[in-house]
């Protein structure tokens, strides 16, 4: 099953929008105080027209026991619909994370990767992974 879904309407709408996605430098990392949310040394680097760069880190580098499922979504024309995260231990608070399950083939690398609003928990591009 792809993680695809076709081209995005964005893109014929709006061609000179930009979705740059590349490589982090260095390894990244989400907290939320001194509870570690996400640490890769694999994450990527969303660099999109009108938005601050956005780290996303791979799902398997996300420790998902922190975060539970909102009813919140939102549809991204460039990307896809978001599915969005709250902190576990506070549920009905705000989103704090969002991932796109089914990506547009544009910007098929972003599949199987979450997130982090920086303003809502510490995001650091340039940190030693920890054991």
């Amino acid at each position: 099953m792809s993680n695809t879904r076709g081209p995005s309407p964005g893109a014929a709408r709006h061609p000179d929008h930009r979705v740059q996605i590349s490589s982090a430098a260095n390894a990244c990392s989400a907290q939320n105080g001194a509870t570690v949310l996400a640490q890769s040394d694999a994450a990527l680097i969303v660099d999109e027209s009108g938005y601050p760069p956005v780290v996303y880190f791979p799902l398997q580098d996300v420790r998902l026991e922190h975060l539970v499922a909102t009813e919140s979504k939102t549809t991204c024309p460039f990307k896809g619909e978001a599915h969005y995260f709250a902190l576990a231990e506070f549920p009905h608070e705000q989103d704090v994370a969002w991932t796109y399950p089914l990506v547009y083939d544009e910007v098929a690398e972003l599949a199987g990767y979450i997130a982090f609003y920086e303003d809502r928990v510490q995001v650091s591009r340039n940190t030693a992974l920890q054991s």
